[in-house]
């Protein structure tokens, strides 16, 4: 059973989320019943004496998937409630572990350990959502790329256009770097497959990358 102190502790975040909860509440100009109605819109219904009692200090404990329900209805990515990372005051993010906001932030989203633990090999979970993160960020740049060539391509057959030729090397500019983008993921995607993490999915314009004769 948990001591004194790590109750203490719990309680004590558990307000920290709730006055989180509120200042995004407020900034929404959400009403307590709005928010309430929005969960249950969701099909989690969480009641306004409830959301009432926790913003007010009168509820000690929040369950995770409350937490994702309201964060979902406030529009805010869940980690914004458990530690603002704009804040300057230290956070106690485990019973009797203080830290910067940005530091707990980093532990919570699996960018750092936590100051003095140790990180891992290069081949563990924080290291898996790296990779994941990096495959991400290059999708998310051939998609962009992609269609910003296929967009100055059309441009470059307008005979109305009177810069067609700017155009065309505008397209040609954006179609080379999404085919740098498309390698690189090919790079990762291998390294992610030798590491045995599960493979995000790829459109079907790339998904020749996973079966490609060396990959």
């Amino acid at each position: 059973m948990p001591g004194k102190q790590h109750t203490e502790w719990a309680v004590s975040y558990t307000h920290q989320v709730a006055d989180n909860i509120r200042h995004y509440r407020s900034r929404r100009r959400l009403s307590v019943q709005k928010l309430a109605d929005r969960c249950t819109a969701m099909g989690y219904p969480i009641d306004r004496t409830s959301l009432t009692n926790l913003e007010l200090g009168r509820r000690n404990l929040l369950s995770v998937p409350e937490l994702l329900v309201v964060a979902r209805a406030l529009q805010v990515p869940p980690l914004t409630l458990l530690t603002p990372p704009t804040s300057d005051e230290r956070v106690e993010i485990l019973p009797g572990v203080e830290t910067d906001p940005q530091e707990a932030f980093a532990w919570l989203d699996g960018t750092a350990p936590l100051p003095g633990d140790p990180d891992d090999d290069g081949a563990g979970p924080r290291a898996a959502l790296r990779l994941l993160r990096e495959h991400q960020k290059l999708l998310a740049d051939w998609t962009a790329r992609t269609r910003a060539a296929a967009a100055a391509q059309a441009r470059a057959e307008d005979d109305a256009e009177q810069h067609r030729d700017a155009w065309k090397t505008a397209a040609h500019g954006h179609t080379e770097r999404a085919g740098h983008a498309e390698q690189l993921l090919a790079q990762l995607r291998d390294t992610m497959r030798a590491r045995d993490i599960t493979l995000p999915p790829l459109p079907p314009e790339l998904i020749h990358l996973d079966h490609r004769p060396d990959g």
